[in-house]
């Protein structure tokens, strides 16, 4: 069943998982564009690339239980459901996508697979204090969630203007054995900052990670 969990995390939020295992034709047929969705959906060239926008649609579906969604985006680029109040994030790597709703409170949600990759970026998008704050334990791990995290709080603003290692702090964690946790993170930005209870899940050698806006820090 590639519908991985569809669970509720707060009274007025949801997050769901999917696992893409099915053709390209299958998700195709589940996934019901309406017209300006089929013409951007054939401007894409990479087959996982389709899949992985069809999949969350039918994903988001499941979650709403709703016959057909339909996505629009801000000159930014950042989704929004048609007709909806909903506050919506999404997210994709290789075989998986998620995503995070919410009634009332601004989310975002970002999965990453686990790779070395990050041992090399690291410098470029924390600081010097959140270099130490990880420390040697669970490395590996605790990197990809700060960069979750960041990513998760950057959905959530929705502006470019950011700067992962300077307007975006996240604060010290521990990385628990069951590999779900959470921490807190704030931004910085032109009208202040703005602070964010995140939460992390490792999975099968991905980790997800989202982030709910508070009101202040805590």
């Amino acid at each position: 069943m590639p519908l991985i969990f569809d669970r509720e995390v707060f009274d007025h939020a949801r997050v769901g998982l999917w696992k893409i295992d099915e053709t390209k034709e299958t998700l195709e047929g589940l996934a019901e564009l309406d017209p300006d969705e089929e013409t951007r959906y054939a401007s894409f060239k990479s087959e996982i690339r389709k899949k992985q926008w069809l999949s969350y649609r039918i994903l988001l579906k499941k979650m709403l239980a709703a016959d057909a969604v339909h996505l629009e985006y801000d000159r930014y680029g950042k989704p929004r459901l048609r007709d909806s109040t909903l506050f919506l994030s999404i997210s994709h790597s290789g075989n998986y996508s998620a995503a995070i709703t919410s009634q009332t409170t601004p989310a975002g949600i970002d999965i990453e697979t686990l790779k070395d990759r990050i041992y090399r970026i690291s410098e470029r998008f924390l600081s010097s204090e959140e270099i130490r704050n990880v420390g040697e334990d669970s490395r590996l791990e605790k990197l990809t969630i700060c960069w979750g995290a960041k990513e998760a709080v950057y959905k959530i603003y929705g502006r470019p203007e950011v700067d992962f290692q300077r307007d975006i702090y996240i604060g010290t964690f521990p990385y628990l054995c069951t590999g779900k946790g959470r921490c807190t993170a704030r931004m910085n930005t032109p009208e202040g900052n703005e602070f964010f209870d995140v939460f992390y899940e490792k999975i099968s050698g991905y980790m997800l990670v989202y982030a709910l806006k508070t009101d202040g820090n805590k």
